[in-house]
């Protein structure tokens, strides 16, 4: 193949530690994203992401000549049709400017399904881009409305409104600035650990200075306390940190 870059033309493709198809899910692109092929193994593909430099290995059969587009998705997915086919093109993926494209010769068309909210202040938007993908799946290494998981769900909250985050928690919980319990604010990201465990294993997106949104078991919204997140009686997440990543 002498194309060196690529880009993610279906909803996701996932990336996988290993090039085989049981291998481990990492992490995923999503529709619009570019890539760098470093490495070519009989059917598959290891790549660096453009967006995050996240490593990891695709099926070859998804490749995609490099493309640009520029305009991002902030809500759970937009629609693009053609005649008789669809595609569902996720939060944080990117579409062009102009809202038609041609993609295996056939001319698709965007259909918005929500306003856009890029009139309001970004912690608003932050957190209305968050509450659209509430209920969505957890997948590890997923990055969209059909599976995310925790980390994948606050970058592209993040990314859909024009804010770059890396890929994994223990990378996120150094951006921003840390601020003490009684600072935090709707906005700030807060870290945690397992209850027995020493390192960051698990994020979340504040949407007031009581509640947050995260992925566990699906997106969902529970109450924030100075020990944690407390789910049926029970300690699940350790409070370790508040970071402020918007002012």
């Amino acid at each position: 193949m002498s194309e060196t870059k690529g880009t993610c033309l279906q909803t996701f493709i996932p990336m996988r530690n290993e090039p085989r198809s049981g291998a481990e899910m990492v992490s995923s692109l999503i529709f619009g994203e570019s890539y760098t092929i470093i490495e070519n193994q009989k059917d598959w593909l290891k790549i660096i992401t453009e967006f995050d430099q996240y490593e990891g290995w695709i099926s070859g059969n998804t490749y995609a000549p490099s493309t640009t587009y520029t305009q991002l998705v902030d809500t759970d997915f937009v629609e693009a049709f053609a005649k008789g086919e669809k595609i569902l093109i996720p939060c944080g993926g990117l579409i062009p400017e102009g809202n038609k494209f041609i993609l295996h010769d056939k001319s698709f068309e965007l259909k918005f399904n929500l306003k856009p909210n890029h009139h309001l202040p970004l912690k608003l938007r932050l957190i209305n881009t968050a509450k659209t993908l509430l209920n969505a799946p957890y997948l590890w290494g997923g990055r969209c409305f059909m599976g995310i998981d925790c980390s994948g769900f606050v970058q592209v909250v993040f990314k859909a409104n024009a804010i770059s985050l890396p890929r994994d928690t223990k990378q996120q919980i150094t951006c921003g600035t840390s601020v003490s319990f009684p600072e935090i604010q709707s906005g700030d990201l807060v870290f945690f650990k397992k209850p027995d465990g020493e390192n960051v294993s698990h994020v979340g997106l504040m949407i007031s200075n009581t509640e947050i949104i995260h992925a566990s078991g699906l997106v969902r919204i529970d109450k924030l306390s100075l020990e944690g997140i407390v789910i049926d009686k029970q300690l699940d997440y350790a409070l370790i940190d508040i970071r402020r990543i918007v002012n």
